[in-house]
């Protein structure tokens, strides 16, 4: 239910979820609230519901930092951009945090064992940024309505190569995989692959607010994987049974798919055009019917998910850099 948002470096922009106008912050963000019917909040009182908070990765304590990847850290802030709280600080690059539902946890990518800015492991954490615990490796993890469980993509062999130098990137034979995290750390579980699909790449997924199914993207071994134009997205039962539903079929690459919070739509980047097209955001129904395009400028927009009441987007842009001064002598 929550979007990943990466070391890309850029500015987080807001968008209503129909269309409009953005306005730029300076961070990359993802992140959401608990839904007041989760069973992650049994106990609470009726009507209760999380402080809407935005989890993101962030270079802004080092922006020289070389790799930039590395210099990145994860930060909470709340939607209007104040009450800033960083909560990694280490040598490696951290990023893609997901909040648990009930704002408790939060599982993210970090290269701090592998020492490679493209091969990732996954991390938990409380919100506070204590408890910092190992998972497993994989990348882009989302979790379960219910707060138990997540999914992510990783190796089906685990020796898989990186097929992309940039950070959480899939590899030659990446899958879908779901675990339960207690029992993960409890060494009683080990995760399970729902995709299973030797001739496609399987990446970005994202649970859907009932729990029932997950949405993923997949391209062919064989595409491009700079530009991936033959990306499609799909979605599957959470459980892997039964074959996965196609949702888009175009020549041009899908992705970073989130659910809406009432699971009515699903918003993804878009390359359209295909060729070597930047990213815009776009939006379509549950089933895949009317795709809509809600961006439409000359840089990469880039990791979208809703806002906790579904009538805003964030996502983060990718700015030019500055033009170098020029000496007038």
């Amino acid at each position: 239910m929550t979007s990943r948002i990466g070391w890309l470096a850029g500015a987080l922009a807001l968008l209503a979820a129909a269309g409009g106008a953005v306005s730029p912050a300076v961070a990359h963000a993802t992140g959401a609230a608990a839904e007041p019917s989760s069973p992650c909040n049994s106990g609470n009182p009726p009507g209760f519901q999380l402080e809407s908070t935005i989890a993101f990765s962030s270079t802004r304590d080092n922006p020289t930092g070389v790799p930039v990847a590395d210099a990145s850290e994860i930060y909470l802030m709340r939607p209007d951009g104040t009450d800033l709280r960083r909560l990694t600080d280490n040598q490696s690059g951290d990023g893609f945090a997901a909040l648990s539902p009930d704002g408790k946890r939060i599982v993210f990518d970090s290269d701090r064992l592998s020492g490679q800015v493209n091969v990732s492991d996954l991390f938990l954490m409380n919100a506070d940024g204590s408890g910092q615990t190992f998972l497993t490796r994989g990348s882009s993890a989302t979790w379960s309505p219910d707060c138990k469980q997540i999914a992510f993509h990783a190796s089906a062999s685990g020796t898989g190569t990186p097929i992309r130098t940039d950070p959480g990137s899939a590899t030659s034979d990446s899958d879908i995989f779901v675990v339960n995290v207690d029992d993960l750390l409890a060494g009683t579980a080990a995760p399970v692959n729902i995709t299973n699909s030797q001739d496609l790449i399987d990446d970005d997924p994202d649970w859907s607010p009932d729990g029932q199914t997950i949405v993923y993207t997949a391209h062919p071994v064989t595409d491009d994987p700079r530009f991936s134009n033959l990306a499609e997205i799909y979605v599957r039962a959470a459980g892997g049974t039964g074959p996965p539903t196609r949702l888009t079929n175009n020549t041009e690459e899908e992705r970073g798919p989130a659910w809406s919070p009432d699971g009515t739509r699903i918003v993804y980047a878009c390359r359209i055009g295909g060729g070597t097209a930047d990213f815009e955001i776009c939006v379509m129904n549950a089933d895949g019917s009317d795709p809509r395009q809600l961006t439409d400028n000359s840089v990469p927009d880039l990791t979208p998910t809703f806002s906790p009441d579904g009538q805003q987007i964030v996502f983060h842009r990718i700015n030019p850099p500055a033009p170098a001064a020029r000496s007038c002598g």
